[in-house]
């Protein structure tokens, strides 16, 4: 995505050239690690110069007054824009935001905000720069879903009853969905070898602080299916899959490192139980975050919190480096092999979800707790929700979608932009 930075000044504000062409300098030494190119806009000579293409993101400058009908003809051209408030004390020298100020960049900002927030369709607001990367970073995701590819392995299992079994209810988003035959995958962990599957069974083996159940054969098989999921994305082009894991379970192995892998060491994404919803979402929040995505199912508690567990977790959830883990079966079936990961307590969540049946979303936040191991699946966490009411309210599905960072706020940005609505109580 081509990213250009405008700055815009009057000349009855900015009589000396050379003290604008300073702050301008200024200006753009502090945009430099965020737009790919930058200008300098006076008494609106080169509005119509600004390159406009489809994928281009426009950060609007204001350094002064007299520049609010430039502002809204050059946003015009672009299908987002974030308007920056690069005065504000911070973002620049004190002598640059001393002479923004007066010559009027702060009414300004606020002037062309209530125009652009209304009448274009993804206009963006920062006020210093770690906001104005967030919301760069947020324009881009939506740009990155338009065209995405999911595969559907097999069909959602008949337990998923909150997703749609309409394709095109997911279509519809912009993201291609396609169906995959579940013996496709079958065939190909046929034919994978003890040396196709060794890069992660020595992963998971070397890393374990212990294992339970699963015996070598298990983690070679389980590496194997791991390969053999790789393997499908690669030759379909996907950016995720939602995979129907139980059919799976006659092959005598399970997917649950294999989904692990994808969502912890990949750029893309895996959602199991054949969940289009969480794996819809998933896709939408690895666009926002450097954490990892896990799904996971909800226990509730009679203190307001809720035990979720699923034997799929990644291992770097912070996006840095692993949590200790060790080897288990998966917990249903009891054969194959699966993660118990210790996930941090005290850390900052996301919860999200989408309905492609109803067209909603939810997001809220919350904090992972410690609490005591349950017979269920095998990574756990306590979550408590910022409004435990809301989330059993507005709950979308058994599957709730985490990341480990709030995003919250640009999540329901994002699901709007697709054309979701917010899910009320």
């Amino acid at each position: 995505m081509k990213k250009i930075a405008a700055c815009f000044a009057a000349s009855r504000y900015f009589g000396d050239r050379a003290e604008l062409e300073r702050v301008y300098g200024e200006l753009c030494m502090g945009l430099q690690s965020i737009a790919t190119d930058c200008r300098l806009i006076v008494d609106g000579q080169g509005v119509d110069e600004l390159p406009a293409q489809a994928d281009a993101l426009l950060i609007i400058v204001p350094m002064s007054g007299a520049v609010q009908k430039d502002i809204l003809r050059a946003a015009e051209r672009f299908a987002a824009v974030v308007l920056y408030g690069a005065y504000i004390l911070g973002n620049v020298s004190d002598s640059a935001s001393a002479l923004m100020v007066k010559n009027n960049a702060a009414p300004t900002l606020m002037d062309s905000w209530s125009v652009l927030r209304k009448r274009h369709a993804r206009a963006l607001l920062a006020l210093n720069a770690a906001e104005l990367s967030r919301r760069v970073r947020l324009i881009a995701a939506y740009g990155e879903l338009q065209g995405k590819k999911l595969i559907l392995i097999g069909e959602p299992e008949p337990w998923v009853i909150s997703v749609s079994r309409n394709l095109d209810d997911y279509r519809k988003l912009g993201i291609t969905v396609t169906q995959v035959a579940q013996q496709e995958v079958a065939d190909l962990y046929a034919r994978m070898t003890e040396a196709d599957a060794k890069p992660y069974f020595d992963k998971y083996r070397g890393g374990a602080a212990a294992c339970v159940e699963p015996t070598e054969s298990d983690l070679m098989n389980a590496a194997r299916m791991t390969a053999a999921l790789v393997q499908t994305l690669e030759n379909h082009q996907a950016d995720g899959m939602a995979i129907a894991c139980f059919n799976l379970l006659s092959l005598g192995t399970t997917s649950c490192i294999g989904v692990s892998y994808i969502n912890d060491c990949t750029d893309k994404i895996a959602a199991c139980e054949g969940d289009l919803d969480s794996a819809i979402t998933m896709l939408m929040v690895k666009q926002l975050t450097d954490t990892k995505v896990w799904m996971a199912n909800p226990g509730l508690h009679p203190q307001g919190v809720v035990n979720f567990s699923h034997c799929t977790a990644p291992l770097a959830v912070n996006g840095v480096c692993d949590c200790p883990y060790t080897l288990r079966s998966h917990h249903e079936s009891g054969i194959g092999a699966s993660l118990q990961v210790e996930m941090p307590s005290g850390v900052r969540l996301s919860a999200c979800r989408v309905s492609g049946a109803w067209g909603t979303f939810t997001a809220q936040g919350a904090t992972g707790e410690t609490g005591p191991r349950e017979e269920c699946c095998r990574t756990q966490l306590y979550v408590r929700f910022d409004d435990f009411d809301r989330y059993l309210q507005t709950a979308l599905g058994c599957h709730q979608v985490f990341c480990f960072e709030d995003v919250t706020a640009d999540f329901t940005t994002l699901a709007r932009w697709l054309g979701f609505t917010p899910e009320m109580p």
